[in-house]
């Protein structure tokens, strides 16, 4: 592989779990941010929360984490795929939650925004040679 393509490679890696870090930073800010709305703590305290709804909301904030190591480490088109779908995945499990307000809708709106980007960027990501792809 030329120099400047595995540069590139690198680089495109480290773009993309760093977009996966501000993703996991804004999903974890818009669930703290909560807090201060008035009656929050009460609500909580009076919900009850059903093991597999927890199980579920944890897989979806593993998801962003996992992407962090998985940007860095899998191979080009394992790369391309794995961004893509995981994008994919956590938009349409964030559009599914309701928005209470609209400090929501921001936080809400920008994650979108980045994972549309995560997408794109997974998208437009090629390598010149075939032979390339078992060392990117």
């Amino acid at each position: 592989m030329k120099t400047e393509q595995m540069l590139q490679t690198m680089n495109r890696k480290a773009v993309l779990s760093t977009l996966w870090i501000f993703i996991l930073l804004n999903m974890l800010f818009r669930d703290m941010h909560e807090f201060a709305r008035a009656g929050f703590i009460e609500e909580i305290m009076s919900m009850v929360v059903a093991q597999e709804t927890l199980l579920i909301a944890g897989i979806v904030l593993e998801i962003p984490i996992g992407m962090v190591i998985l940007s860095r480490l899998l191979p080009y088109r394992w790369n391309r795929l794995a961004n893509i779908v995981a994008s994919i995945f956590v938009i349409v499990i964030a559009l599914s939650f309701g928005t209470n307000d609209l400090d929501d809708i921001w936080f809400l709106s920008v994650e979108v925004i980045a994972l549309l980007g995560i997408i794109w960027y997974a998208w437009t990501w090629t390598l010149q040679k075939e032979a390339d792809l078992a060392f990117a």
